[in-house]
C-alpha cells in the first residue's frame, strides 16, 4: 500500500513537472517572437535590450524590452511580455517612453547610496522594476557609459 502511494506521487510530481517544463517553453517561444519583432522595429537606430526578472518562484516572471535612442539616450519604447492564466501576452510601457536613462540612472544610484548610508533597506521593488533596471544596465554598458 504505501508502495502505492509513493509511486501515485511520483508520477504526480512527474506530471507537474512536465507541464511547468511546457509552460516556460512557450514563454520562451513567445518572448523570441516578439524580441525578433521589436528588433525588427527599431534595431537600425536605436539601442536594444531585454531585461527579465521574477521576484519569487510563486510568481509570473517579467521580461521588458526596451530600445533607446542612441543620440539622447532616451526610451523610444518599452515593450513588456507577461503570463497570466496561462496566457502571454505583450504590451507597451508608456510609463518608460521619453525617459532619459542617464537621468534615471544617477537617481537610481543615489537613493541606493542615500539609503545604505542611513543603513536602511531599499525596499523590494517589483518585478517590473527589477527588469527595467537589468534592461537599463545591459544599454548603459552597449553605450559605454
Amino acid at each position: 500500500m504505501l508502495i502505492l502511494a509513493v509511486g501515485i506521487g511520483i508520477v504526480f510530481c512527474i506530471i507537474v513537472f512536465i507541464c511547468y517544463s511546457y509552460k516556460q517553453n512557450q514563454r520562451s517561444k513567445y518572448t523570441s517572437e516578439v524580441y525578433k519583432v521589436f528588433k525588427g522595429q527599431y534595431g537600425r537606430g536605436s539601442v536594444i535590450s531585454m531585461g527579465y526578472a521574477q521576484t519569487n518562484a510563486f510568481t509570473d516572471p517579467v521580461t521588458l524590452m526596451l530600445a533607446v535612442s542612441k543620440d539622447d539616450h532616451r526610451v523610444v519604447d518599452a515593450w513588456e511580455v507577461t503570463q497570466e492564466e496561462m496566457e502571454n501576452s505583450c504590451r507597451s510601457c508608456e510609463e518608460y517612453i521619453g525617459m532619459d536613462l542617464i537621468k534615471y540612472y544617477k537617481e537610481n544610484q543615489e537613493r541606493i547610496e542615500k539609503s545604505q548610508m542611513m543603513n536602511q533597506t531599499v525596499g523590494r521593488d517589483s518585478a517590473k522594476k527589477q527588469a527595467f533596471d537589468m534592461a537599463v544596465q545591459q544599454i548603459l554598458g552597449k553605450l559605454g557609459k
